[in-house]
């Protein structure tokens, strides 16, 4: 199925520092903003180039999602001082979506990597009271993002602590692919939980964030999982550069990979 609906929904995360080279693709292509430059160098920590990023977001008209601050951030850390930075950093994150008309906002999953048992019980209890009042306080989508997660454990112990249908799961195609499960096993676990993808390709050892085709990912494995899931949802292309994100759209089309035709 290839339906307009379907096609409205691809999203890039420009850099501002290139602004109209990227709003000139957008264009072309009909493609959305997925805002992360404020919450990663060169912009991070910079105030002014801060302010001139979100004017142009906020003028662009343009951006559905945000994807927030995600950089050394756990909102369930027993550490108290940690939790609390961390969660100004989600607020921030919220406060700024709301700025630039955005609907949905991302967070990194959190959890620590090899801990289970009282660690993970621990962890998705404080996220999900937190995310549930986060989403009802910002009026935002929330979706959780596989990280460093090697399984999707983590998030299916997180999603069943969660009742809101404010809070999803965004399935990073790329870090799933080298995590311990294959990308089918991903879909398998979380069912219809999932509701956004980041799209990027590697070789399946570490987050190389490639041009789609240029990795190993077996795409058309990855899109019968999407098609089998039957539902409209967001889905970004996390490219560093212009040349990849149009080296990219070109397999998505070629392919007719995720509703993008040509």
């Amino acid at each position: 199925m290839k339906s307009r609906e379907r096609r409205s929904q691809f999203q890039i995360q420009p850099r501002y520092l290139e602004d109209k080279e990227w709003e000139t693709v957008a264009l072309q292509e009909g493609l959305f903003y997925e805002a992360i430059e404020m919450f990663s160098p060169p912009v991070l920590g910079n105030e002014h180039l801060t302010e001139d990023c979100l004017r142009w977001y906020m003028a662009g008209g343009r951006t559905l999602s945000v994807h927030g601050a995600f950089i050394d951030v756990n909102p369930a850390s027993s550490d108290m001082a940690v939790r609390s930075q961390a969660r100004r950093r989600c607020q921030e994150s919220c406060h700024i979506a709301a700025k630039v008309g955005a609907k949905n906002i991302v967070f990194h999953s959190s959890c620590a990597t090899f801990l289970r048992g009282v660690y993970l019980d621990s962890w998705a209890g404080v996220c999900a009271e937190y995310y549930q009042e986060l989403a009802q306080k910002s009026g935002l989508r929330i979706w959780i993002e596989n990280s460093q997660d090697i399984d999707a454990v983590p998030l299916m112990e997180l999603m069943k602590r969660i009742s809101s249908p404010q809070i999803g799961v965004c399935l990073d195609l790329g870090h799933a692919h080298y995590s311990h499960l294959s990308i089918e096993q991903w879909f398998d676990c979380l069912g219809d939980r999932i509701g956004y993808l980041h799209l990027s390709d590697n070789n399946g050892v570490w987050d190389e964030h490639l041009p789609l085709g240029e990795g190993n990912i077996d795409w058309e494995k990855a899109d019968r999982c999407w098609r089998a899931a039957d539902r409209v949802m967001p889905i970004t292309i996390e490219v560093g550069n212009l040349e990849d994100l149009q080296s990219s759209i070109r397999f998505l089309k070629e392919n007719g990979y995720f509703g993008m035709d040509s």
